[in-house]
């Protein structure tokens, strides 16, 4: 009778931790409130979706608090409303049909062979490089087209549909419909955005379950469900406060030296040796010292003490599932050391791995138990997790976990 109601309590518990919220709505023709049949609705990053009726209604379900709806469909410009769950009220949304003449003067403004030049170069960004990313392909590649800008050395690609992928290493398809991607060569910065629907590969293989187990375990996800869940420390995560500071004496020292550079060209016609021979303050010895304070990193980083989860967790909202983190500077996440008792080798090289975590609204970011974050592109990452956060090792945020370090 025990081992009864401690079952009955399990699967209560189950229940509630993924109780299921019902998405209805109507998908409509702003021009002329006319149902849209046969339009794509589905959650981003998941793989719950479905085709609006030939009354352009839907119905989904899902488990999360805060979801992006995504509304694609032939001859219409893709919409996203973002939601919070549960709703009161079936939606109507509005699509707005594309303008032809527009988008064929942004076609002809891209690249020739654009593919060509740059295709790997996209390729290696979006997707990845080596283990899961060499079984991840594009499979229609002519949707992209590439503009590059050589005096702001700046290269920005987009699709004209959505983008096909075949992910082999995790056996899903994946419809990506790309909203940003663009590299600035200048700053090396680079940033891409979009929006994902995963469906399986047919049946799913040992392998394949494997290889979505490594996946998560290298994700930022399963962090932010070990913060969520206050069990960092118990998942093997080190994590630290990491102060950045403005390299003072760099700084210093750029700008005494643009002081004597702008005095030697203006006063010496840029000659050096009659600039040292005529005054004895300034010597050569002190201008090298000087650029070599320069060449330093401009910022200085100081690693702190430990964090736990309570020093970053605000406010819980028990009706909605949802947590308010918030934190200043930056998180000095260590991946587990015990990755090194791992069978497998992609999880063994991420022992001890470091990964800096940024948020750049000081309001902070909601987090659910499954591992979501909004916004998400308020939270910026730097290190080991860049290469793990590209298509290839990418799940949806429905997927359940084995979360076993095999």
């Amino acid at each position: 009778m025990r081992v009864l109601i401690l079952i009955i309590f399990y699967l209560i518990s189950v229940n509630l931790l993924y109780a299921q919220h019902i998405i209805k709505g109507k998908i409509i023709n702003a021009d002329d409130r006319h149902p849209v049949a046969g339009a794509s609705v589905y959650i981003n990053n998941s793989s719950l979706g479905t085709s609006t009726n030939k009354e352009g209604e839907f119905s989904l379900n899902s488990s999360n608090a805060i979801i992006e709806l995504v509304i694609t469909s032939i001859g219409f410009e893709r919409r996203v409303v973002q939601l919070q769950l549960p709703l009161e009220n079936n939606l109507l949304i509005a699509i707005q049909e594309k303008s032809t003449s527009i988008q064929e003067v942004v076609v002809t403004n891209y690249l020739k062979d654009g593919w060509k030049e740059w295709g790997k170069f996209f390729t290696e960004n979006l997707i990845g490089i080596g283990d899961f990313a060499d079984k991840c392909k594009i499979l229609n590649p002519e949707v992209v087209k590439f503009r590059y800008d050589k005096k702001e050395n700046i290269l920005i690609a987009i699709c004209t549909e959505p983008l096909k992928i075949r992910n082999n290493s995790l056996g899903y398809e994946l419809t990506y419909d790309l909203a940003n991607f663009s590299m600035n060569f200048k700053n090396r910065m680079f940033f891409f955005e979009g929006y994902a629907f995963f469906e399986d590969i047919g049946k799913i293989k040992l392998k394949i379950r494997k290889n979505r187990n490594d996946a998560y375990l290298l994700s930022i996800n399963r962090f932010v469900t070990s913060l969520y869940n206050m069990s960092w420390e118990k998942d093997g995560y080190v994590v630290r406060k990491l102060v950045k500071k403005e390299n003072e004496l760099r700084q210093e020292a750029r700008n005494k030296y643009n002081e004597i550079f702008n005095a030697v060209r203006k006063k010496y016609n840029n000659n050096w040796n009659l600039f040292y021979a005529s005054q004895k303050d300034i010597t050569q010895d002190y201008v090298s010292t000087l650029q070599t304070q320069m060449s330093q990193p401009a910022t200085i980083s100081y690693l702190m003490g430990i964090m736990q989860p309570s020093d970053i967790i605000k406010e819980t909202y028990p009706d909605t599932n949802l947590k308010h983190i918030q934190f200043q500077d930056y998180l000095y996440l260590i991946y587990p050391a015990d990755f090194t008792n791992s069978k497998s080798k992609l999880i063994q090289k991420a022992a001890s791995e470091v990964t800096e975590i940024f948020l750049i609204n000081e309001e902070g970011i909601l987090i659910e138990n499954n591992g979501g974050y909004y916004p998400a592109a308020d939270l910026i990452l730097s290190g080991y997790a860049v290469a793990y956060s590209k298509l290839a090792y990418l799940l949806p945020l429905d997927y359940l976990p084995n979360d076993g370090k095999k």
